[in-house]
């Protein structure tokens, strides 16, 4: 499961999420915005690999 804490105006909010849950709902949301099927299925594959950069990329910074 993964939890991310978010401060924002000093007020702490957590969102609770299975990895899965996640990837699906960035593919239902990609899909709506993509003119093609196959385009949808780009924009979620680059969404996805931006966020588990960005986050490999945290841990490094936190190592």
């Amino acid at each position: 499961m993964d939890t991310r804490q978010t401060q924002t105006n000093e007020q702490k909010v957590t969102i609770e999420t299975t990895i899965g849950d996640l990837i699906e709902a960035i593919t239902d949301v990609a899909l709506q915005a993509g003119k093609t099927e196959a385009e949808g299925y780009r924009l979620a594959s680059f969404t996805i690999e931006k966020l588990l950069r960005d986050k490999r990329h945290r841990d490094i910074l936190e190592a």
